[in-house]
């Protein structure tokens, strides 16, 4: 007791002060983890496959949002305890882990699952960029076929490359799973030429 105050100490058991100090260091930091890597695997997986897969930007954020977003709809009992989150916690765990997450899993398996796939010669320059000529105009580049068998029948091979410039390169395209087209390769013709002279 405090005789110039007449209060009383009120002191906390040292049980009690560890056992508080336990639950503050075993704070669960794995939401945290998953917002980082969310966002650091969207940023790298947008400018790898991203920018190999015919989206648009505009669809691309429709399929985002609807991946981030969905998971707020959920009643806050369903989460609140199991995962220890309130509401605005929750809003950010989906905005900034679930929707990168399950956006950039939907971009890679479209990308690597994908059907058969059909090789074109493009005439614009080794400068030239499919995928942003695509996204400016909606619609692929003057082609010409490229055979399938180039790699293994010789007289293909070569009339192939008659018909092409150093310049020129060829691409692969395929349909991706979820129904979007992807680049699966881009080579140049220049390329090519090397690899045929002895």
């Amino acid at each position: 007791m405090d005789k110039s105050t007449g209060g009383v100490w009120r002191l906390r058991p040292p049980r009690a002060a560890a056992r508080q100090q336990r639950t503050v260091e075993g704070d669960p930091q794995w939401p945290t983890t998953l917002m980082a890597l969310g966002i650091l695997v969207f940023v790298v997986l947008f400018w790898t496959i991203g920018q190999r897969t015919f989206i648009s930007f505009n669809e691309l954020f429709r399929w985002f949002a609807l991946f981030a977003f969905a998971g707020n709809l959920l009643p806050q009992r369903w989460y609140a305890k199991r995962f220890a989150m309130d509401r605005l916690e929750w809003f950010w765990f989906n905005l900034l882990a679930v929707g990168p997450l399950l956006c950039c899993s939907c971009l890679a398996l479209n990308f690597l699952v994908h059907g058969p796939e059909e090789k074109m010669l493009v005439p614009e320059g080794r400068a030239f960029n499919l995928h942003a000529y695509w996204r400016e105009q909606g619609a692929l580049p003057p082609h010409l076929p490229w055979p399938s068998a180039y790699d293994t029948d010789p007289e293909q091979a070569r009339h192939a490359l008659a018909t092409a410039t150093a310049n020129d390169k060829v691409y692969g395209l395929a349909e991706g799973l979820f129904g979007y087209l992807v680049i699966t390769e881009e080579t140049e013709v220049l390329q090519l030429l090397r690899d045929r002279d002895p």
